[in-house]
């Protein structure tokens, strides 16, 4: 009788369980009708940007090109009913830097690299951006030369070859996301890893205040464009 009873009980537990699992998969299926996911390609133009660029002290300048990849817009509304944008740009980016550090070297650049960048709708973004590179050297002041039969010689842009690694984060304000200007600027810190450097590897840390143009079409690519609309607003 016990055993009958138990079996019973352990039905109707089964039961009830399955009952609850369809209720929540319901809600969320309900939920969800409110939710869209939008995929295309659209032609997007490519950005130029200018910077003062610094090694500690030491100025420079840099300047480069941000060629769009993709792009995702996340659309949230809130259940109290209040909007939230998001933009998720990703771009390939073509840069050449230079510094000039007084009695020691004028060093160049040039690094190709990938950013992410991430803005919301207030037009506040922050980036990351890793990039790979060369770099050389020139030495500063007059370097003179021996050859093997004891001449000596001025020796012109002499200095060093290196390879380069770049990590770089910022953040700054895009105007174009609530005043329709085509600009934006930022504030980004750098750290410069070359090597060889004396068989070991050189670190230097670099900052860039920059403005970024971007132009209606220059450079246009079709990017892959990610729309995505989250609605936990019910009326």
């Amino acid at each position: 009788m016990g055993n009958g009873n138990d079996r019973i009980a352990t039905i109707l537990t089964m039961k009830k369980n399955i009952l609850i699992l369809i209720l929540l998969l319901s809600t969320n299926f309900a939920f969800a009708q409110n939710d869209s996911i939008t995929i295309s390609k659209v032609k997007t133009s490519s950005s130029i940007y200018l910077a003062y660029n610094s090694s500690i002290v030491y100025p420079g300048i840099r300047a480069g090109l941000e060629i769009p990849t993709s792009k995702i817009q996340i659309n949230k509304i809130k259940k109290s009913g209040k909007q939230k944008l998001i933009f998720k740009d990703r771009f390939l980016t073509t840069n050449l830097g230079w510094y000039h550090h007084p009695t020691f070297h004028d060093n160049i650049y040039f690094t190709v690299g990938y950013t992410l960048r991430r803005t919301n709708g207030k037009g506040f973004f922050t980036a990351f951006t890793p990039e790979l590179g060369y770099s050389r050297a020139f030495l500063g002041g007059t370097t003179y030369k021996v050859a093997e039969n004891g001449n000596v010689s001025i020796k012109k842009f002499a200095g060093y070859n290196y390879a380069l690694v770049s990590l770089g984060g910022g953040l700054g304000y895009d105007f174009s996301i609530t005043q329709s200007k085509p600009f934006a600027i930022y504030y980004k810190c750098n750290l410069l890893t070359m090597f060889p450097y004396n068989n070991t590897i050189y670190l230097r840390p670099a900052m860039e205040i920059g403005l970024i143009y971007k132009p209606n079409s220059f450079l246009s690519f079709k990017t892959k464009t990610k729309g995505i609309n989250i609605n936990k607003h019910q009326k």
